[in-house]
């Protein structure tokens, strides 16, 4: 159990046509239990008087939890700025499968009795970090909840990677990229690429390639303790690295990417009757089975 909700952060996608709606039935909850509101300026529009607009980046460090109104993109974008502050982030779904906003919205008058009552507990979310070095300096460096991938630029010509973990190589393989991911972010690209689902609180990173031009390159979860290289010996017709998707930096054929554990971690707020895998059971609907239509 956790101390009740004082002062309570908003954080949103105003694109989301359930914003509004969402966000009034928040303040009226939070005004009638005297509970101190702080919106990042484009939020504070919407809400108006009664909500003190602040810069998301001082958001974390204002409030006791900020909830966060959007999809996981939006939950990512929200971790990248307020993870430094070490405050709880609490994900209200307003996208499609949502797995790191996990709330969905028919639930959220229950969320706020229990954020307000103190019925949530912390969990802890680790981060990769990347250092891109090049002609012996770095030239880039960045942090992600979910993966950090290297791909194919703008000409769709394959690129030739060498991967090592700690002295051991794995050898070299022709491909589209290469995905590293923390367990939380192996429903996300990884998956896509074929890669495992990691349970959360596995402590681990996911090393998985895109479309290897060999059956033999196979997903590979390896200790966090572990530093884990990508050489690019041929970027083909250019390379991006980008970090959840959110920010990108161009690579040449030559750079090293230099991945390990990220310091600190992303705090998510969970409930009791949170659970990984009745999340994943239910957003991939695990064991559902069609029945066929008898005929007469």
């Amino acid at each position: 159990m956790a101390e009740p909700v004082r002062r309570l952060g908003l954080f949103g996608n105003p694109a989301k046509p359930d914003l509004a709606p969402a966000l009034a039935a928040v303040a009226a909850r939070c005004r009638e239990a005297g509970v101190t509101l702080l919106a990042t300026e484009e939020l504070q529009e919407i809400l108006g008087d009664g909500v003190t607009a602040t810069p998301a980046d001082l958001l974390g460090a204002a409030c006791d939890v900020v909830a966060v109104f959007g999809g996981d993109g939006t939950m990512l974008r929200a971790s990248r700025l307020l993870a430094a502050h070490g405050v709880p982030l609490l994900g209200i779904n307003l996208g499609s499968l949502g797995y790191l906003t996990d709330i969905p919205l028919g639930e959220l008058d229950d969320a706020l009795a229990r954020l307000l009552d103190g019925g949530y507990s912390v969990v802890e979310r680790s981060r990769v970090a990347a250092r891109v070095r090049r002609d012996g300096r770095t030239v880039a460096e960045t942090t992600a909840l979910n993966d950090i991938v290297v791909n194919m630029g703008p000409l769709p010509r394959a690129l030739t990677m060498e991967v090592r973990v700690d002295q051991a190589t794995l050898g070299q393989f022709i491909g589209d990229g290469l995905i590293v991911s923390t367990p939380t972010g192996s429903t996300a690209y990884n998956l896509s690429a074929g890669g495992p689902i990691v349970h959360p609180a596995v402590q681990g990173l996911l090393v998985t390639a895109i479309c290897p031009h060999s059956l033999a390159i196979r997903p590979l979860l390896v200790p966090e303790t572990k530093r884990i290289e990508m050489r690019l010996l041929d970027a083909g017709g250019g390379a991006t690295l980008t970090a959840d998707g959110q920010v990108a930096h161009s690579l040449q054929g030559g750079d090293k990417v230099i991945y390990r554990r990220a310091p600190g971690s992303v705090r998510l707020v969970k409930f009791p009757q949170s659970d990984f895998l009745r999340a994943m059971r239910h957003k991939l609907r695990w064991g559902a089975i069609k029945r066929r239509r008898q005929r007469h």
